[in-house]
């Protein structure tokens, strides 16, 4: 009877028949093997175990029965509480990776352990489940920890010509981070112009929250014949360092632009002067402020938009085509292709977190891109200046086929479809990469200023 309950709670468990079936033949195995016994129907074995393997046996089940226990347990906890989960699972050959992009989002690969770190709403998960495949649901691959916000700081850390006080130590309220845009804008006019591309999920369905952009320029209300540029961050809600260090980007461009005796002053003016620079700190902040009403702690935030889809698997894709991931195109993301339809960028940077590495093009395909060479050397130039300038072992995560670390080729490291990346730089001809800040995709607090130095 004990073995039969075993057996029937993994079958709870797992929530599928077929899962169940394996448990069962596993576990039928199992009693054959130890016993050294041929199989016969289960009435002549039972009677031969001996209490010592009974217990050997129950002792290992019960073991893998309470790990799968705590990590359902853990997982359906997140499900409850953002609609979504990060976790991960080993596979044999990384040619499996294919197996699962189409249903949920791949983080990041180590081909060292096999690994693979996922994410999945409540509904990929579900469909994942049934696979019946072993997987860990980590803490602190689904929590936040050290989260200062900027209307915690004490009030001499607030004293200042604007809402925010640079660089960063605290993550900014929505408030807090809206006003700035504006005071940006506001105290500079002559070369600042705050750009408002359009309401989020929950902005265009009465909530207030905008996808915001500064646009930098010497003759900002003149459309000149100059290349333009963008920085953006944070479409992936709970991947956030870049959304302070972008406020920081553009607080020092600003000052450095406007203080002649700045050592950076000619560098930054000979950029601004000949350039627009377009900088969007926060491309997600339905999620980054997820499940918050007053919009005044990032605690909670997760990776996808109000409706628990992926940004990031969410654009045409020239390989896999429209709409792969199964979803139609999230009001973010038409305003992103909009945006990217009425200005022609040459140059773009998307921010993100969980690794470091600079990741370019392309991520759908193993074919390199007509300027791989070109996207290797920049890549490299911006790692090696975050190694010399970080501790050791910043930015150098190292991954299939890399050539030096810190940097990747996107499909080398594994294959994604519906990537703003590739969007970018096949649709628009925009020489886009993708920036991965820290291994931690929500960091402390405290460490906001270093990276911001290492950057």
């Amino acid at each position: 009877m004990i073995i039969i309950l075993v057996i029937f709670l993994n079958f709870y468990i797992l929530s599928d028949f077929f899962a169940f079936c394996r448990c069962f033949l596993k576990y039928l195995y199992i009693f054959v093997s130890i016993n050294n016994l041929k199989p016969t129907p289960m009435k002549l074995i039972y009677p031969k175990l001996t209490t010592r393997y009974l217990l050997v046996f129950l002792f290992f089940t019960m073991s893998f029965l309470n790990a799968q226990i705590s990590d359902f347990e853990r997982a359906k906890e997140y499900l409850n509480q953002k609609g979504e989960v990060n976790f991960n699972f080993q596979i044999n050959d990384p040619s499996e990776l294919k197996e699962f992009t189409s249903n949920m989002s791949i983080l990041n690969y180590d081909p060292a352990t096999k690994t693979v770190y996922a994410w999945a709403n409540t509904k990929q998960f579900k469909q994942f489940e049934r696979l019946g495949i072993s997987y860990n649901v980590k803490a602190e691959d689904n929590e936040a920890y050290g989260i200062v916000m900027s209307n915690e700081l004490p009030s001499n850390q607030r004293m200042g010509p604007y809402p925010l006080t640079f660089p960063l130590s605290a993550y900014p309220t929505y408030a807090d981070y809206e006003q700035q845009m504006q005071e940006f804008a506001i105290n500079h006019p002559d070369i600042c112009e705050l750009v408002d591309i359009g309401g989020t999920t929950e902005g265009v369905a009465g909530g207030d929250k905008r996808l915001l952009f500064v646009k930098l320029s010497d003759n900002i209300s003149t459309a000149e014949a100059e290349p333009k540029v963008m920085y953006t961050s944070s479409m992936h809600g709970d991947e956030i360092t870049g959304y302070p260090l972008m406020l920081n980007l553009i607080n020092y461009f600003i000052t450095a632009y406007k203080d002649t005796g700045h050592p950076d002053h000619f560098r930054i003016k000979n950029l601004i002067d000949n350039s627009e620079v377009w900088i969007n700190p926060m491309a997600n902040p339905d999620g980054t402020y997820y499940n918050n009403a007053s919009n005044t702690s990032v605690a909670n935030a997760r990776r996808a938009n109000a409706n628990g889809v992926d940004l990031n698997r969410n654009y045409p894709d020239n390989v896999a085509g429209p709409h792969d991931d199964g979803n139609p195109y999230q009001v973010e993301t038409q305003h992103f292709m909009t945006l990217a339809e009425n200005n022609h960028f040459v140059l773009s940077a998307n921010f993100h977190g969980g690794t470091e590495v600079v990741n370019y093009p392309f991520d759908n395909t193993y074919t390199n891109h007509a300027d791989d060479d070109w996207f290797f050397l920049v890549s490299k130039e911006y790692a090696v200046n975050c190694q010399n300038d970080g501790p050791s072992g910043y930015m150098d995560a190292t991954y299939a086929n890399s050539q030096w670390p810190g940097v990747t080729e996107g499909a080398d490291w594994y294959q994604v479809f519906g990537g703003r990346q590739d969007f970018m730089n096949f649709y628009h001809q925009c020489k886009e990469i993708t920036i991965e800040l820290s291994n931690t995709k929500l960091i402390p607090s405290n460490q906001l200023v270093n990276h911001w130095n290492y950057n």
